[in-house]
């Protein structure tokens, strides 16, 4: 079922406009949270900042992920699939998950296409036209980790991923192969690697497109010795079948596995109180290791956003990282719950390059993109402020510039809080999505600018 917002009759339409200009002429607010917009929509008069609240949105529990798509934010959270026109905040369409839990989504946007998983146990695919808002197809997934479906070990989250014509499925120690046109079965596989004679009970964590293949991470022990080991997994998506593995991390036992970067590849492991990001070239051999340091002081922020990477999931699922990487660059930052630090750090090496205090005292919560040498962050002026800064730090160097700052309020003490948020940057304006849905949120989807 699709859910779409009917235009208003020419009169009101009109009345309306002419009621803008004439706010619009007297000032130009910085927030725009008042008024009742019938059906979870808000239409602003300008372009500008503008935020939707919890009267405004729709309640779920968590998201999943959310794609900047030419003029529109789309999202997927647990309950609902949802586009909003960027330009104003205007809802375009929304479509509810066709049964159970939305629990899964693509990374990427193919040719405008997401793939996600839904259903009880996440037993179910489907893939989603972000233009059209609408499903183009849906199928129950033939889950068979070992062989039978009396003994299939089902989970509750699934990593989907469009790549090469088909959608790669994993899901527990399922890996399938699906028509990306139509969701035919194009093959299916237990999850490598599956050398009975090397490796035991192998579990998949992530995974991730590569160019033209899909990469896993697992987590396995070893057959002789019981070590824990963690193996990069290179699949070929026309067939299913690994092309070449490797292991890359031996004997430590961690509680979270990610890909945070598929260009280069960059895996972040971490255990209750202490975690790594592992650099890997083409041929899946370990290149650099950085030392993300603890949970409280160290370089180890998460996202928030849905499946965070400080929290263990029930379930393969895709975790986005708070760190950025770009070419041979990561910029990583230290918790947000306090005045916290951006760092950069050189990936052939694993040395840090430089590190940057927020400015005045603020919370960078998240580097965003670098734009002509310049590292896009959103820094918010502290716990209890409203008032949020677009800054940019030189890749180079850390140099700080401030670019501008917009105050985002809520009714009584709501506040923004970004670092809960995945945040974009986009034609030089800033979106964010509220990862964890909270009613005292000041907005759950908002535009900066």
């Amino acid at each position: 079922m699709i859910e779409k917002m009917g235009g208003r009759r020419a009169l009101l339409a009109s009345s309306a406009f002419l009621a803008a200009v004439v706010i619009a002429a007297i000032a130009v607010p910085l927030a725009l949270n008042s008024g009742t917009v019938p059906g979870h929509a808000i239409a602003v008069s300008q372009a500008g900042p503008w935020q939707l609240g919890s009267d405004r949105v729709p309640p779920y529990e968590n998201g999943i992920d959310s794609w900047v798509v030419g003029d529109d934010l789309v999202l997927v959270n647990d309950t609902y699939a949802v586009a909003y026109a960027r330009s104003d905040g205007k809802e375009r369409w929304r479509i509810p998950s066709p049964s159970g839990h939305f629990c899964g989504a693509s990374t990427s946007v193919v040719d405008n296409h997401i793939a996600v998983g839904y259903g009880d146990l996440c037993s179910s695919a489907a893939v989603l036209d972000v233009n059209a808002g609408k499903l183009l197809w849906q199928r129950a997934m033939p889950i068979t980790s070992s062989g039978s479906p009396s003994e299939a070990k089902l989970d509750e989250h699934a990593v989907l991923e469009i790549v090469g014509g088909s959608v790669v499925v994993v899901h527990y120690q399922q890996l399938l192969g699906l028509d990306a046109a139509t969701g035919a079965v194009r093959w299916s596989e237990v999850t490598p690697p599956t050398d009975e004679k090397v490796y035991s009970n192998c579990i998949p964590s992530d995974g991730m497109p590569r160019s033209t293949d899909f990469v896993l991470l697992s987590h396995c022990s070893a057959k002789d010795s019981g070590d824990d080991l963690y193996v990069a997994v290179a699949v070929d998506p026309a067939t299913g079948k690994p092309k070449q593995h490797n292991e890359f991390v031996k004997s430590k036992s961690y509680l979270t596995m990610a890909w945070v970067s598929a260009s280069p590849l960059v895996a972040y492991l971490s255990d209750a109180s202490k975690g790594v990001y592992e650099t890997l070239d083409d041929s899946l051999e370990p290149v650099s290791t950085i030392e993300a340091g603890d949970a409280l002081n160290g370089f180890m922020g998460d996202v928030g956003f849905g499946y965070s990477l400080s929290g263990i999931s029930n379930g393969t699922s895709h975790r986005r990282s708070r760190a950025l990487v770009t070419g041979t660059t990561m910029l990583a930052l230290t918790s947000p719950q306090k005045p916290n630090r951006l760092a950069a750090f050189d990936l052939r090496t694993g040395a840090k390059r430089w590190e940057a205090p927020a400015p005045g005292g603020g919370i960078v919560a998240a580097p965003l993109a670098v734009d002509h040498g310049q590292v896009i962050a959103v820094v918010s002026a502290g716990q209890d402020s409203p008032d949020q800064r677009i800054v940019k730090f030189s890749l180079d160097t850390g140099a700080v510039t401030p670019v501008r700052t917009v105050s985002l309020r809520g009714s009584g003490d709501r506040r923004l809080a970004p670092w809960f948020c995945r945040l974009f940057w986009a034609d030089g304006v800033v979106f964010g999505v509220r990862g964890i849905y909270s009613g005292q949120s000041a907005a759950l989807v908002f535009r900066l600018g």
